[in-house]
């Protein structure tokens, strides 16, 4: 037995060093696979955990811009007051011809404000609130007990939305009123005006209020950071002051891409389909109430008779309720919602140290316990600092 092995030695070590290496392979190979497998599994579960992250940050940043609208509305009725117009109507004074002209320019500038405004508050608080949401959320996946940006740098970086309502929204709402004042100061008050001329009127402003030419919104964009300032380098920053302008920096390269302004121009256009329907509905029922035939194409009010319309297109009006809905649920007509977000993936051409930071931007969970102290302030509307 011996003599034959030893014959044969070199076989049973070949034969050994096969059987044995075959075996290794195999459990190498088996090894690879689960590992594969596992980081597969992985995948999916981080996956289906930011796909539920950003279904919650969005479902909040909804509640978050319905907040808001209101405070919206406030500064449009506040510096459109239509009602003092109308009270002033009532006295008969000499001047009503002149009245009747400023209520008439009023009237479509609040109902074309209106749609603006809701558009750039939905699409800034999105932005804005998953820029902050994502350090929220790198600070608790790192275990970092403090977070990366302090309750202080995010009162004031929040409070840009505020600036907004008060300031970049009033500057445009007078931009608005001069393009207003040249499409419709020259339509006489007697004139009939079909839907027709109105969907023509609605376009026309818009042309002159989104004069861009590769992005037509572009024109908005100073609106939405009126309180952007050139830090002055000569001076020393406190970290605070460095945090603010870097969000601040990050939020304007957000602004100035294609995609952000996609969406925010295919939600205007639906924020405008939503008045003209409104306007379309006003006018099947005046048809009706009055008993006339033909359909709206052939119904022709004076122009005099639309500002009551157009002024009742507000955030309480059904149409205008419509119009948030849509803004709130831009997924369904706008593929470009989506691109909105994920191009902060790729932004990282601009600032190479950011991608890490807008990798995990769709990752918050609203659950953070970061995440209601952010949106108390927001809502509070208190958080201005000079």
């Amino acid at each position: 037995m011996w003599a034959f092995i030893k014959r044969h030695r070199r076989k049973f070590i070949f034969l050994g060093a096969f059987v044995g290496g075959s075996w290794m392979l195999y459990k190498y190979m088996w090894r690879k696979v689960q590992e594969i497998r596992e980081e597969e599994d992985k995948q999916y579960l981080i996956s289906v955990r930011r796909q539920h992250h950003f279904d919650s940050n969005q479902r909040t940043c909804n509640t978050t811009v319905l907040a808001m609208i209101s405070h919206l509305r406030d500064t449009l009725v506040k510096h459109l007051d239509t009602e003092t117009v109308k009270e002033l109507l009532k006295s008969s004074p000499p001047n009503k011809v002149d009245i009747w002209e400023d209520l008439k320019i009023m009237s479509f500038t609040r109902t074309v404000a209106a749609v603006y405004g809701a558009c750039m508050l939905s699409v800034m608080l999105r932005v804005q609130l998953n820029i902050v949401s994502g350090y929220l959320y790198l600070g608790t996946v790192e275990g970092d007990p403090k977070p990366s940006i302090s309750p202080r740098v995010q009162e004031r970086y929040l409070s840009l939305v505020k600036i907004f309502i008060e300031q970049g929204f009033v500057d445009f709402i007078h931009y608005l009123k001069l393009a207003v004042m040249k499409e419709v100061g020259c339509l006489s008050l007697k004139e009939p005006v079909s839907l027709d001329n109105l969907s023509s009127v609605f376009t026309h402003i818009r042309e002159r209020v989104e004069c861009g030419v590769d992005k037509p919104t572009q024109a908005l964009y100073p609106y939405l950071l009126s309180s952007e300032r050139v830090p002055d380098l000569e001076c020393v920053m406190s970290p605070e002051d460095e945090q603010l302008e870097k969000l601040v920096s990050e939020t304007r390269d957000v602004y100035e891409s294609s995609d952000f302004h996609t969406v925010l121009q295919e939600s205007i256009d639906r924020g405008f389909h939503c008045v003209l329907d409104g306007l379309a509905e006003h006018y099947k029922q005046q048809i009706h109430d009055d008993g006339k035939s033909g359909g709206i194409d052939c119904y022709c009010p004076e122009m005099a008779e639309l500002y009551t319309v157009l002024l009742s297109l507000d955030c309480y009006c059904p149409e205008m309720a419509e119009l948030y809905t849509v803004l709130l649920s831009l997924d369904c007509y706008c593929p470009e919602m989506a691109e909105l977000y994920t191009v902060l993936l790729t932004l990282d051409c601009y600032c190479p140290e950011m991608a890490e930071l807008y990798t995990v931007l769709l990752s918050l969970d609203c659950y953070c316990p970061e995440m209601a102290e952010l949106y108390t302030v927001l809502l509070s509307l208190d958080c201005y600092c000079p």
